[in-house]
């Protein structure tokens, strides 16, 4: 009997396990103190982990070279917009992360052909080894994209509250990148819009600039009321506070449609899974009884 799925999926469920490990291991760095943000090391305020494509990087360094030759302008643009909204543009370029693509390729396709020494098998795990890392980048942002979307309201708040006291916007940016200690994605990105205010840029280039990085509906948003309340000479604090309202009331909104969709979800596995052992269960003794009766 041939049982070699057997073991390709043993060897591939141990591997699995060995790299969920490793990335689990990893340190994940949270936003750099008081002293590194006055030092200006804007690589380290994301407080994002590049994960396995950090940790092999010395494995694919020889293949930075050739990626670039043959990467598409386009998948690199691709590559650099989604590394961006990671927060791991500084520590992984579209280059890099090609390489990284290849090496995995490499990879893959070398335990393919150890599982089965078959072309069909080695390319199924070379396919698989190519788009992994994209699947890997793209979850990445969404999940990113998504924790800056719940951060925000709490965020602004805040804001509003340090422009309320008398402070101007600015200051304000800097107050609550000062209070915030623990990794808040949307305070690193309201730090690195400081940042680059600091090194010479308007606070509304900053700031589209970060709409640009973050990449959401909510962000666009917000910069644009806050760049035409800035124009028009409004009050900011208000803003700020008008705004916590209704991203409060949206997060609230996206969290009763999410119970909702988490319901529907639910039925078929009841349905396929829970329904027949409790039919069993009730109508099982009836059906032997009527079986061995007769």
């Amino acid at each position: 009997m041939d049982i070699w799925w057997i073991k390709a999926l043993g060897f591939l469920l141990f591997f699995a396990g060995v790299f969920a490990g490793v990335y689990f291991m990893l340190p994940r760095p949270s936003l750099a103190k008081d002293q590194a943000r006055e030092a200006h090391e804007p690589e380290d305020l994301s407080g994002e982990s590049p994960g396995l494509a950090g940790l092999f990087k010395p494995f694919y360094r020889l293949l930075v070279a050739p990626a670039a030759a043959v990467l598409p302008l386009g998948y690199a643009r691709t590559l650099k917009s989604s590394l961006t909204t990671a927060g791991i543009e500084r520590k992984i370029s579209p280059e890099e992360f090609a390489a990284f693509q290849g090496f995995m390729l490499c990879f893959f396709c070398l335990l393919g052909w150890l599982f089965k020494p078959q072309f069909s098998m080695v390319l199924c795990f070379g396919l698989l080894g190519v788009f992994y890392p994209y699947w890997w980048l793209l979850d990445k942002k969404h999940t990113r994209q998504k924790a800056i979307t719940t951060a925000m309201p709490d965020s602004v708040d805040m804001l509003a509250l340090s422009t309320a006291s008398g402070l101007d916007f600015l200051a304000g940016m800097r107050r609550i990148c000062e209070l915030t200690a623990a990794h808040d994605p949307f305070v690193a990105e309201l730090l690195i819009a400081y940042q680059n205010i600091k090194l010479g840029m308007s606070t509304e280039d900053a700031l589209k600039t970060m709409a640009l990085r973050v990449d959401t509906p909510e962000m666009h948003a917000f910069v644009s009321i806050l760049i035409q309340a800035q124009k028009m000479g409004s009050s900011i604090s208000e803003v700020l506070k008008a705004q916590a309202v209704r991203m409060r009331q949206d997060r609230f909104m996206r969290a009763e449609k999410a119970g909702a969709v988490a319901t529907q979800k639910l039925l078929l596995p009841l349905v396929l899974l829970l329904f027949p052992i409790i039919f069993g269960v009730i109508f099982g003794p009836y059906v032997l009884k009527y079986i061995y009766s007769r």
